[in-house]
């Protein structure tokens, strides 16, 4: 094994030494190529034979002039080995039959090392071709390069030739074999070229007479590439079998030669086309190269690379080409399903891994609705969903929905964005500079309420007041100390009772609530809150200071201030809080404050007037009289009081006057103080009103003596019986002070001389009477009053049991309250007042704080209740502001008015949410008066709106005349005068717009009858409009005036809206469903008469009731159609089973709204956008939102009307109508609407076939004609223009909209 290692180590080094021979060996005889020719230029002439024999050590290669390389035929190699042992390679070159054109160096080299070689230069002479380049039309380009000689290539065929260079037009430059120098081989070398050799230049010279020339034309080049790029910035992407197609432009200068290649991976298979073109614009040129392969298979992907070439410059670029099997999505999450984000920053970028190809459309849903149209700080940027200023609301569901539709794939991905919210302590909203103090002894509950994301956890410090001064937070944490649950009182803590926290639903939002119950408040301090997650921390300093007067501060008057005595006034204000105590007098009257009630001074008499105490602000400098100085005074302490007393000695009249205590507030930095009127009473001696006379009485009798004195202070009565003291016994009383002695059922002992002395500290005084007893025989002295006793107690006794009796048969006031409602409960499913006292309200989900309502101006007033319009800020979980209408009870109301509208709070809250009611949005029912907040609709009732539309009412789109005509009479002009002055919209109102009304109706009342409920009082009145023409049913509780309003008309005690009622409402109290299907028919009638007053000109009295009961109806209303008022006489069918319900009228008036659309040209309804809206989730007509949309009906099905009454209209019993005049005024005395009827119950009225003769109706014999209206096609803008979203502090009556007739309630007491 050594052995064959040695051999290979031998073979190894032989190699290298002879490599390293041969390396040497070129040194020698044959290191380059010999050539057979002496001399280093041959001269033949043409078309003779050129033989050149070359021998070298290796093999051998030739290198040819162009003209030979180009004429292959006329040429022959020979190679061969030669030498005496043929080491040598020999080569031989024949060319037959030279030309001019063959004219140049022939060069023989080794074909492993080209640079060693040897050449010879040939002329091929030619008379007729004097130069090799072929003389041709047009010139030849030379180009002139920076840095680098210019050369003229005139190479001549004969090396004696003489020639000369000429610049255009005949300029001849003579060589000076120093810049301009001759070469035959060359031609013109100009070693240091200028701008001057710019143009067309000529190499001339004569043969026989003959000259020739070659014509250049001197180039300048640029080499300045100014910009590369590709037609893709980014990585391509492409599908297996697709074409590709990759633009590399080039931008150069002027004058500038650019070279554009390209590298790629399938270069070795010659896969791509390449094509290129120029193109010149004003300032520079334009080179484009594009590669294109028509189908790409997998080996084509990879780096394409466009090089740019011109002179020395080079630049390049390139782009990555991948080539996919097929197409694909991989959609995955990032970092996990559930993300967390931060309320408060700028953005945050929910992005998944995603990679697809081809490029997929991307959507993204917030809980299930587009991301991009619920929020406008949602953008979607590619792949990724960016939320710009983040906040609590936005954690959710989102889901990307990624779909290549093409290819028919597609794939979603959900993930939970968590928003983390700081905590932050609610209580800090309202704290205040002030906090006040905290009586002495007493229990004291802290609350601290926090809501952040997590959930915070909320701990209490503790850090008590120095004996004196202001109580200043230590910035260290470690001089705090935790409190403990349950801690005893010492003389540094005060005694715990609990500390617990709860989770609650406030305002919408979780929040904790911690609660620190102080058993004992005896020492004053600071407790601090923390509420605290893992997100960060907020801290609340709650003062709590211990105080032994009412509101910590307080002035009082010991004694009762009299003339000649001493008075004592108190200063006792929390030494924790006040400071710089001083007593003053004010001098001017005027400069007091004004009385204000007594903030707690306590009086040391019980009969003296107690001072007034005021408590005032800072003095300011500009006052005219100020106090007097300081009256001083004696300071003590005490454990949480400072008290600063002042003596007022020997009182006179002249110290009546108001003293002001004054102390300075440590953490507000005020001057505050409290005034006392001192009041000195000026001593006066009694005086007797009346002197006592002498009388006689009989035995058992009775005798009274007054004894009325006057003086100051009070006189002091003392009664004396013959010089000695009587004091009140058996049968004795001394009453009124004093001033009154009574004796009853006199004795003969009780005859004697009665004295009376009024005492004070001035003096006394006195009087005297003799009572004389006799004896009577009148045995009836006793009897007749103890009979006169017993009538008058009798008679007590029977009225009381009169009044006991007749408030037993009073109905309860809180029912009637209760029935007063418009919307109530199915009376089916029990009384009234059983279904609204089981009903439930929940203060976590409604109530509102007050502080967030800002009540504005009044927009509705009735006999009970009035309506409000209020800015709420941040209620129905919105972060801004939202104008609301507020319901609440006007001044004075009772009880059951507060009960009434809480029943009516609740009946909302029951009803639940949907787009065509009126709905609840929060209430104010804690600490203040009653508040129902609910949606404001700011475009007023249906009723009036209609109304101000009828001079622009169109029947069709492109009708050709108004449809509602003019009208003469002052009457109209001056109502069409008013409807100008209000300002009401000149939009167009279409037929469509009033079926779309009569929907929206329709749906809202369904939704009503699923949640069992009954209207009563359904009218355009009670219809409000709001954005994109929406209708909603509204109720306003108490907030109507039933006896301004003309539409109600009395019946007995009650006044009711007999036009829109049933035939069993009017007259046998019965409300069901049914009966509001009735009175929807009318408000159809309203409708397509535009607002006009149902059974215009007619008396609603007896004769109207008898012939409503006996089937008489309205006639078809003037823009109704044939369809619409079938529905109406359907609703007014007298069985109320016959009449539709509330379903079957959507699904009607659905097909006729589809109808109408589509007559139109159109396969869409324009109130698509709302009728999606939700239906309550309890309703049992609940449909799929799919269903809801009236795009989902059948194209062609036809209106369905089968339920309806199939009579024909030729028999059909109208009213006879009177010219319709609009309803007047509230300030006319009487409407339309109908008298007052007697007060006797219409149900006892005998209605009988000889009745009076229906004089005001009659027999229709033929259909109407004529219903369709007239059309019009003149209106410039067919759709309302869009109201600008009212700001809510709006005031301005010109820059709002007008207001919705909130006076349209639907309340009318019990029927």
């Amino acid at each position: 094994m050594i052995g064959y290692i040695f051999v290979v180590l031998c073979g190894l080094v032989g190699s290298a030494l002879a490599k390293g021979k041969v390396d040497r060996e070129p040194k020698g005889k044959f290191s380059v190529p010999v050539l057979d020719v002496k001399s280093r230029q041959l001269v033949l002439e043409a078309n003779q034979t050129l033989t050149i024999h070359c021998r070298g050590r290796w093999e051998l290669s030739w290198a040819f002039p162009g003209g030979v390389a180009r004429d292959q035929e006329r040429m022959r190699l020979e190679d061969s080995r030669c030498g005496r042992q043929s080491q040598h390679y020999c080569s031989q070159l024949t060319l037959s039959s030279a030309q001019a054109q063959h004219t140049g160096s022939f060069r023989c080299r080794y074909s492993h090392r080209t640079l060693r070689q040897r050449a010879v230069y040939v002329y091929v002479t030619d008379r007729q071709r004097p130069f090799v380049g072929e003389q041709n039309n047009s010139p030849d380009v030379v180009y002139m390069k920076e840095s680098q000689p210019l050369v003229f290539p005139c190479r001549v065929t004969n090396p004696d030739a003489t020639v000369s260079l000429v610049k255009f037009p005949d300029q001849e430059l003579t060589p000076d074999q120093r810049n301009i120098v001759w070469n035959s081989r060359q031609g013109f070398l100009i070693r240091s070229p200028t701008y001057f050799y710019i143009g067309l230049f000529s190499c001339k010279t004569s043969v026989n007479g003959t000259t020739h020339s070659l014509n250049y034309l001197t180039h300048r080049q640029v080499n300045k590439i100014m910009k590369v790029y590709l037609n893709s910035t980014s990585p391509v992407q492409s599908l297996q079998g697709e074409s590709l197609a990759i633009n590399c432009t080039v931008t150069a200068e002027w004058n500038s030669r650019v070279s554009i290649s390209w590298d790629y991976p399938g270069q070795a298979n010659r896969s791509a086309i390449v094509s290129r073109w120029i193109m010149a614009s004003k300032f520079h040129m334009v080179f484009y190269s594009i590669l294109s392969i028509p189908k790409l298979h997998r080996s084509d992907r990879g780096l394409y690379i466009c090089r740019v070439t011109s002179g020395p410059v080079s630049r390049e670029t390139n782009v990555s080409v991948t080539v996919y099997d097929r197409p694909f999505i991989r959609l995955k999450p990032r970092q996990g399903a559930e993300v967390e984000a931060h309320a408060g920053q700028k953005s945050y970028r929910l992005s998944p891994k995603l990679r697809a190809f081809p490029a997929p459309e991307v959507i993204w849903l917030k809980d299930g609705k587009v991301a991009a149209e619920e929020c406008s700080r949602y953008h979607v940027d590619g792949n990724s969903l960016v939320i710009r200023d983040v906040v609590e609301e936005d954690a959710g569901k989102y889901t990307i929905l990624v779909g290549i539709q093409e290819h028919r794939l597609y794939q979603n991905l959900t993930l939970s964005l968590v928003v983390n919210v700081s905590p932050g302590i609610g209580e800090k909203a309202v704290s205040v500079q002030d906090p006040g103090s905290v009586p002495r002894g007493s229990r004291q509950a802290l609350h601290c309420t926090s809501h952040g994301v997590p959930p915070p956890r909320i701990a209490w410090l503790w850090h008590p007041c120095p004996p004196k001064g202001l109580c200043v937070c230590p910035p260290s944490s470690s001089m705090w100390s935790p409190v403990k649950e349950r801690a005893p009182g010492t003389s540094t803590h005060n005694h715990i009772l609990s500390v617990t926290h709860r989770q609650e639903v406030l305002q919408g939002k979780n929040k904790t609530v911690g609660v620190l119950m102080v058993a004992e408040a005896f020492v004053s301090g600071v407790y601090r809150c923390i509420a605290s997650s893992s997100v960060g921390k907020d801290e609340l300093d709650m003062p709590f200071y211990i105080t032994d007067v009412p509101g910590g501060f307080s002035v009082s008057q010991e004694d009762e201030p009299r003339e000649g005595g001493d008075l004592h006034l108190t200063c006792v204000a929390n030494k924790h809080l006040y400071t710089n105590f001083s007593w003053q007098r004010v001098t001017d009257p005027a400069e007091a404050t004004p009385p204000t009630p007594s903030l707690g001074g306590e009086l040391s008499s019980g009969e003296a007037t107690p001072p007034t105490h005021s408590l005032g602000g800072e003095l300011s400098s500009g006052e005219a009289t100020l106090p007097t100085p300081s009256l001083g005074g004696e300071l003590s302490s005490g454990e949480f009081s400072d008290t600063l007393s002042l003596l007022l000695s020997n009182l006179t009249a002249g110290d009546s006057g108001t003293y002001r205590c004054s102390a300075n507030h440590l953490l507000t930095g005020q001057n505050t103080h409290l005034d006392t009127q001192v009041d000195v009473t000026v001593l006066e001696a009694p005086v007797l009103l009346q002197n006592l006379s002498d009388c006689s009485v009989n035995i058992s009798s009775s005798v009274t003596l007054s004894c009325r004195a006057h003086g100051v202070p009070r006189p002091f009565i003392t009664w004396y019986k013959d010089q000695h003291t009587l004091l009140q016994g058996s049968g004795i009383v001394i009453a009124q002070g004093g001033e009154n002695l009574h004796i009853d059922r006199i004795t003969v002992e009780d005859q004697g001389l009665y004295t009376c002395q009024a005492t004070n500290e001035r003096g006394s005084v006195e009087s005297s009477a003799y009572i004389w007893v006799h004896n009577s025989s009148g045995g009836l002295s006793l009897e007749i009053p103890t009979l006169t006793c017993t009538c008058l107690v009798a008679t007590l006794f029977w009225l009381l049991l009169t009044l006991f009796i007749r408030k037993l048969k009073k109905p309860n006031s809180s029912s009637a309250k209760a029935e007063y409602l418009s919307i109530i409960l199915d009376p089916g499913e029990g009384p009234l007042e059983e279904q609204c006292d089981r009903l439930q309200y929940d203060p976590g989900q409604w109530e509102f704080p007050r502080d967030r309502l800002k009540l504005e101006k009044p927009l509705g007033r009735g006999a009970f209740g009035k309506v409000m319009q209020a800015s709420a800020f941040g209620i129905d979980n919105s972060t801004g502001c939202r104008t609301v209408a507020v319901k609440m009870l006007k001044e004075g109301a009772t009880p059951s008015d507060h009960k009434a509208l809480m029943t009516e709070l609740k009946i909302l809250n029951h009803i639940g949410h949907h787009l065509n009611v009126v709905n609840l949005l929060g209430a104010c029912t804690k600490a203040g008066p009653l508040m129902v907040i609910v949606e404001y609709c700011r475009y007023g009732n249906l009723s009036t709106y209609l109304k101000s539309k009828r001079d622009v009412f169109l029947l069709n789109k492109d009708g050709k005349k108004r449809c509602f005509e003019e009208r003469e009479g002052t009457e109209e002009g001056g109502k069409r005068e008013r409807t100008e002055e209000r300002g009401v919209s000149k939009s167009p109102l279409f037929l469509e717009d009033l079926i779309s009304f009569s929907f929206q109706v329709s749906r809202g009342m369904e939704f009503l009858a699923s949640r069992k409920c009954i209207h009563r009082d359904l009218a355009a009145r009670n219809i409000l409009l709001s954005e994109n023409k929406v209708v909603k049913i509204c109720d306003f509780g108490l907030a109507r005036d039933l006896y301004k309003d003309l539409d109600y008309v009395r019946k007995g005690d009650a006044r009711l809206p007999l036009k829109w009622m049933s035939p069993e409402s009017i007259f046998d109290k019965v409300f069901t469903t049914q009966s509001d299907v009735w009175s929807y028919g009318v408000l159809l009638w309203e409708i397509f008469s535009l607002g006009a007053s149902p059974y215009p000109g007619l008396n609603i009295d007896e004769e109207f009731c008898h012939q409503l009961k006996e089937g008489t109806r309205m006639r078809s209303p003037e823009y109704s159609t044939p369809e619409i008022y079938s529905t109406m006489l359907a609703c007014w069918e007298a069985n109320p089973s016959d009449r539709p319900t509330f379903t079957g009228l959507v699904e009607t008036l659905g097909d006729l709204l589809e109808a109408r659309v589509q007559q139109d040209g159109k396969d869409y309804i324009p109130l698509g956008t709302f009728l999606c809206g939700g239906r309550d989730p309890d309703s049992s007509v609940q449909r799929d939102s799919t269903e809801s949309s009236l795009t989902d009906l059948h194209p062609h099905r036809l209106i369905s009307l089968g339920y309806m009454n199939t009579r024909s209209t030729a028999t059909l019993r109208t009213f006879e109508e009177l010219p319709s005049k609009d309803p007047p005024g509230p300030d006319d005395e009487q409407g339309d609407s109908g008298m007052v009827l007697p007060s006797e119950e219409l149900k006892r009225l005998k209605w009988t076939s000889g009745a009076k003769s229906l004089t005001r109706s009659f027999t229709i014999s033929t259909c109407r004609e004529n219903l369709v209206p007239c059309m019009c096609n003149d209106i410039t803008g067919l759709h309302d223009d869009e109201p600008p979203v009212l700001p809510c502090d709006c005031d301005a009556e010109e820059s709002c909209s007008p207001p919705p007739d909130y006076n349209s309630a639907f309340l009318y007491p019990s029927l």
